[in-house]
């Protein structure tokens, strides 16, 4: 991948919408390009400034009015004048560009009250069941088909850089069936994947930042059931469209492994 390649895929880089291949390419090009490193750095702080918890808001009702009152206008103008040539002066772009900024800046700093984007938690949550979805549309469910958790859990090695915890709970009714490789919040991760009767459970695994140990958090996307829960060192995210009482059977099992 050259730099051009790389400016052109960093956006959807750093919002995780690429596939894997793509992703891993992009993140090996910044690892060795010094001149694409700033330009990531540049991308992940205008990320964090909008995820920032302490910046939520929730937009009033008089401003919301006033911007598509102000869009309208826009929208009229601009046919009004498409019969005719007009001329752009260069310096109307970069102010326009600063104006949306301003605007933007503005919502952040408008009101403590609300949310403007989702959570971390919540993005987090759709990328998990975005993943889970992937695997099964894409028909790349396994890179390493098997029911032996002394099969699967080897297969890691030189691929990850953490060994993950790899259990098979076939006795209580979650067989193991293989796993990935897999890409979830900018990171490479381990992804077990079990099978309950007819319905396939994803288990994200990755190091977990804090290397802490926290309960089990519930939640429902799209029809589908997503636990999360951190133990000895490793972050855990379950998805699955099993039943939530399966699913937190499933979560205790693991659990229980500490």
């Amino acid at each position: 991948m050259n730099c051009q390649e790389c400016h052109d895929f960093i956006d959807p880089y750093i919002d995780n919408e690429l596939d894997v291949a793509a992703a891993i390419l992009v993140k090996q090009h910044l690892r060795d390009c010094s001149h694409c490193q700033p330009l990531l750095e540049s991308r992940k702080a205008l990320r964090a400034l909008l995820n920032n918890p302490q910046l939520q808001f929730e937009v009033p009702d008089s401003l919301r009015r006033k911007i598509q009152s102000a869009l309208r206008t826009a929208a009229s103008s601009a046919k009004h004048q498409s019969g005719r040539r007009s001329f752009i002066p260069w310096f109307s772009i970069p102010l326009a560009l600063a104006a949306a900024f301003t605007i933007v800046l503005g919502l952040v700093f408008l009101n403590q009250g609300g949310m403007l984007a989702p959570s971390r938690g919540n993005a987090l949550v759709e990328e998990v069941v975005s993943g889970h979805v992937r695997s099964l549309l894409a028909t790349h469910l396994l890179d390493v088909p098997s029911t032996d958790q002394h099969t699967v859990k080897p297969w890691f090695d030189g691929k990850l850089k953490f060994s993950p915890p790899v259990q098979d709970f076939t006795t209580h009714g979650f067989r193991l069936i293989g796993g990935r490789l897999d890409y979830i919040n900018g990171r490479e991760v381990a992804a077990l994947v079990y099978q309950r009767n007819k319905h396939i459970i994803n288990l994200f695994i990755s190091p977990s930042e804090a290397g802490r140990t926290e309960a089990v958090q519930s939640f429902e996307k799209d029809g589908y059931n997503v636990l999360h829960w951190d133990r000895d060192g490793f972050e855990f995210w379950a998805v699955s469209d099993v039943n939530a009482g399966d699913l937190r059977a499933f979560a205790d099992l693991e659990m229980r492994q500490a």
